[in-house]
């Protein structure tokens, strides 16, 4: 029986092997960044261009992985997200888009998981990275890392990137979430 630890070994086997720029995200990151809970599935973001999806997806059903390629290259294409599995776990993949994401991969983190080194956002990129699609989960996981980092925590930089969201989205609901979770 194949574990969620194995899945994300495997994953990040091959995106090292294959010298991608990736950033684990979502809820393993949450509970290495914040406060451990569980979680189905690994996130990651990268850096691809969207031409070299099919060899990526050859790749990755070479290095053993379950994948349906034109399901996940009319994916790519429609939402910038494609999803490849092993056995019952899935890997989804969000393709970086935004300036947000660029200044995250610049400021990554090389931190070593279940013996072996990946690339993780720092701590404000998560949380801000969490607070963005502000369902109820994201918005505990993004409570976890600010009480984890609580003192640490570069504020100036989180509250410059939630003014220029909230100026992006014309909508103020970003700078609300994250000054109730620095308040608290």
């Amino acid at each position: 029986m194949i574990l969620l630890e194995d899945v994300y070994k495997k994953v990040v086997t091959f995106l090292n092997r294959g010298k991608y720029k990736y950033l684990i995200i979502g809820g393993v990151a949450a509970g290495t960044l914040g406060e451990p809970r569980i979680t189905a599935d690994v996130d990651v973001d990268i850096i691809i261009d969207k031409k070299s999806i099919p060899d990526f997806l050859d790749k990755a059903t070479y290095a053993g992985f379950s994948v349906l390629k034109e399901k996940c290259l009319v994916s790519a294409r429609r939402t910038g997200v494609f999803q490849i599995n092993l056995e019952d776990f899935h890997v989804d993949f969000i393709i970086a888009s935004t300036d947000l994401e660029t200044t995250a991969f610049e400021r990554a983190k090389t931190i070593k998981l279940y013996g072996i080194k990946a690339f993780f956002p720092s701590p404000e990129d998560l949380i801000l990275l969490k607070i963005i699609p502000g369902r109820d989960k994201d918005m505990l996981d993004a409570k976890s890392i600010v009480l984890r980092h609580r003192g640490k925590l570069d504020t100036r930089y989180l509250k410059t990137w939630a003014t220029k969201l909230c100026d992006e989205a014309q909508d103020m609901r970003i700078w609300k979430a994250l000054n109730n979770l620095l308040k608290d």
